[in-house]
């Protein structure tokens, strides 16, 4: 009896111990299930723009744990891209797949010869417009289902605008109308305009009489009737320029007199009064 009691008691204490153990090296679990996402952190995961990117320099310990917690983002965005997206603008294709893309200033097939948009390869809209081209790319598939519109341009940043006025190799008095004078911004600025043609299905684009950024009246639609008149532009190609017009039109575009690619989907005063300029 005397031996048992022994043992009882020795085992208390060893358990006694034990708890006494956990209770002194136990680590603390905390939960931040409930804290919020940043806007920065659903968007981007871990590749964050803005002030964000900088170094934690003057977060607190408890910040640094629930940054790590959060896991990165398996899309890759651009810096230019992320820029975008902070304004609220949206990828076209997030509207619709279809819609080729194929950006010239991210290419140096254009006037300047220059890689302008570095990485970025997706078209950005305002989210009312790219709902317009969505529409615009409905209306021509439902016509013509083996065609597509091309995007050759979307936003533009007003500081690349800035550097394509300052380079832009024409007559100071002919450079607004191709290239919208940065003092007063363009609906490009806004991502409210957008530079379009058509492609069939293996990606040849229909002859519009013109390249893309061609600068002269051959480009013009203003000047469409006289063009053919001249001999310089066939029936064929006004009648590719007419399609392209329907159809945006028709989806709530404004074309321009000076060249057939471009298109507006809004006023300057109405897109002053609902966005921001890109900078």
């Amino acid at each position: 009896m005397n031996s048992l009691k022994r043992y009882s008691v020795l085992a208390l204490i060893v358990i006694t111990t034990e708890l006494i153990l956990l209770f002194l090296f136990r680590t603390k679990q905390q939960d931040f299930s409930h804290l919020p996402r940043t806007f920065e952190q659903t968007v981007f995961g871990d590749n964050i723009f803005s002030a964000s990117v900088l170094p934690n320099v003057f977060s607190s310990p408890e910040s640094k744990i629930i940054t790590s917690t959060v896991p990165a983002s398996s899309t890759h965005y651009t810096f230019l891209e992320q820029k975008l997206i902070a304004y609220g603008l949206v990828n076209i294709k997030t509207l619709d797949t279809s819609i080729r893309v194929e950006l010239k200033y991210s290419t140096e097939d254009n006037f300047l010869h220059k890689d302008m948009y570095g990485e970025l390869q997706n078209c950005y809209l305002q989210k009312e417009i790219g709902t317009k081209l969505a529409k615009a790319q409905q209306l021509l598939k439902e016509k013509f289902p083996f065609y597509s519109l091309i995007i050759y341009d979307g936003v533009r940043p007003l500081s690349i605008q800035q550097m394509m006025w300052d380079e832009m190799q024409v007559p100071e008095k002919l450079k607004s109308k191709y290239v919208s004078n940065p003092e007063v911004g363009s609906l490009h600025n806004y991502g409210c305009a957008v530079d379009v043609s058509i492609v069939n299905d293996n990606n040849w684009e229909m002859d519009m009489g013109t390249p893309y950024d061609y600068f002269g009246e051959l480009g013009h639609p203003a000047a469409e009737s006289r063009m053919i008149e001249e001999g310089k532009l066939s029936w064929r190609q006004f009648e590719n320029r007419k399609l392209l017009r329907e159809v945006m039109t028709q989806a709530g575009f404004t074309p321009i007199t000076t060249e057939w690619w471009h298109f507006n989907g809004s006023s300057l005063k109405l897109a002053g009064e609902k966005y921001h300029i890109v900078e």
